[in-house]
């Protein structure tokens, strides 16, 4: 359910969920609530890896992939809920049973569990740009939520008194999402809830590792089937650590920039150039100023949730389509684009980014495979599919020194097997098996 759109990066709740709390920040990177990162916690915890199953939210027969699913469960005796891993999210938002548009939602019954706390009963309404789609909501939704307390579990690790939203109002997009709620896992160690940093809490991942039910908050993410020794496994999650089963050779570790993750909290890389193909058949990116040259360098911000990928603003998405087929067009207002579907299968092309920057580890190239380019049907136009670049609307930059913000969505992430570790700022990625 997410992409960032422009009120994306709140400093807590941003996601490309893109939630954010109710009072902007000055700049570009809007939200109030904000991410630490913290080394005083020693991550010597009693548990190794573990598997977390993950179920896929689709629509067009499984063409269209929008959301990747964990089951969690919560309070004593415990209360199941299907919830977004989402890489680009801090919290856990989850339906209060007194909500009355959530929709067919699992609801969280406080009354029904004797772990639970009222407190520290701070009330955060959030609002998000983009629902569990492919295309940006036409304007902004909201949710009303309290800060509350209970244990929160998830392949018997266990957090107790975990802080998390509750929310009695979830708008319409929350509502109609399959999952019930979101679970981030985004790369804060420590959050706050509030703009003055009076009200400081761990994430869950942070917890487990401080009860000692994780050595670590590492996340590898593998958004597909594969297994070595002809074991097909479904799409997985691990925490506490990487799953060697998922992936072939090495992890390519590309540095995250620190400050621009902090602020956003998002994993945040540096976008050293933009091409159309791969390997030795690619070409630049075409560039409106100068179509011999790459793209400026920008950075992306990596989102599991997002359910396709952003360009920096309409110009770069245009110069993109204009060099593949000129029947690729907006189809909304919102940034979206696309053509009949026939065209786009036919004209389908990788796309590849060289990523990081060698002051601060690896530079590498990924690439979008042409079995990504198309999105499938959009919806309410039967014939017509959408292309997996979208665009910012109005565009993007960041704060510190002005830089084009891209959106790495799961069209690029699910391509590979991607390793999330908050502690070194690293994202890794390897070939998946």
């Amino acid at each position: 359910m997410k992409s960032l759109m422009p009120l994306i990066a709140s400093l807590l709740f941003t996601s490309t969920t893109a939630f954010r709390p109710s009072q902007p920040v000055t700049g570009h990177l809007e939200g109030g609530l904000k991410h630490r990162s913290s080394d005083r916690r020693q991550e010597t915890g009693k548990k190794g890896l573990t598997r977390v199953p993950l179920e896929v939210d689709s629509r067009n027969n499984g063409k269209t992939e929008l959301q990747w699913m964990a089951t969690i469960t919560v309070g004593t005796p415990p209360q199941t809920f299907k919830v977004v891993v989402d890489t680009g999210l801090t919290a856990l938002v989850l339906p209060r049973n007194n909500c009355t548009n959530c929709g067919k939602h699992s609801l969280f019954n406080p009354s029904k569990s004797t772990s639970f706390l009222p407190q520290p009963a701070l009330f955060r309404p959030i609002e998000y740009g983009t629902g569990a789609d492919t295309i940006p909501l036409n304007q902004t939704g909201r949710a009303e939520c309290e800060v509350v307390t209970d244990t929160v579990s998830i392949q018997g690790l266990s957090a107790p008194k975990q802080e998390f939203l509750l929310c009695h109002s979830y708008g319409e997009t929350l509502s109609s999402q399959l999952a019930d709620g979101i679970l981030g896992i985004g790369p804060a160690d420590i959050s706050t809830w509030d703009e003055s940093g009076n009200y400081t809490y761990l994430p869950f991942l942070p917890n487990l590792v401080s009860e000692g039910q994780l050595s670590n908050r590492i996340v590898g993410l593998a958004l597909g089937y594969g297994g070595q020794n002809q074991q097909q496994r479904g799409p997985e999650a691990s925490i506490g650590g990487v799953d060697d089963a998922r992936y072939h050779g090495r992890i390519k570790n590309v540095s995250v920039d620190e400050m621009l993750t902090t602020l956003s909290g998002v994993f945040t890389l540096d976008v050293q150039a933009a091409y159309v193909g791969s390997g030795n058949n690619k070409r630049v990116w075409p560039n409106s100023t100068n179509g011999n040259k790459p793209l400026v360098p920008g950075v992306a911000y990596i989102d599991s949730g997002t359910a396709y990928m952003l360009a920096p603003d309409q110009q770069a998405a245009e110069n993109l389509y204009s060099g593949i087929s000129k029947d690729i067009v907006p189809l909304n207002d919102r940034g979206s684009w696309g053509a009949s579907c026939a065209t786009l299968d036919e004209v389908a092309t990788d796309i590849t980014f060289t990523i990081g920057t060698k002051t601060r580890g690896e530079v590498i190239e990924v690439t979008i495979p042409k079995s990504a380019f198309n999105l499938g049907e959009y919806p309410g136009r039967k014939g017509v599919c959408q292309a997996a670049f979208s665009h910012w609307d109005p565009p993007l930059v960041e704060p510190i020194e002005g830089r084009r913000v891209w959106l790495f969505g799961s069209p690029l992430i699910k391509a590979y097997y991607t390793g999330w570790n908050a502690k070194s700022s690293t994202l890794g990625w390897a070939e998946k098996v």
